[in-house]
């Protein structure tokens, strides 16, 4: 079977929610590579990266009401 990344997503998005929140802990399960340490550091890096964005104005933020409103409207699409 050949399916493209876009068509994949397309038709695990068309689950119930249940079932997208287990196909994502699968997902993530196979992801378990490398060492926690280098998982750390890749989250360190990361976390260092948004901090610079920020810090120069690249990228803007959100407060709790805009991310509580978002978060709903997500889960109100999603099912």
């Amino acid at each position: 079977m050949n399916v493209t990344v876009k068509e994949l997503s397309g038709m695990a998005l068309g689950l119930p929610t249940r079932s997208r929140a287990l196909l994502a802990d699968l997902l993530l399960d196979s992801l378990d590579e490398g060492s926690l340490e280098s998982n750390e550091a890749a989250w360190f890096e990361l976390a260092k990266r948004r901090d610079a964005e920020l810090d120069k104005g690249t990228v803007g933020t959100k407060n709790h009401a805009e991310v509580m409103a978002a978060a709903r409207e997500a889960v109100r699409c999603a099912t």
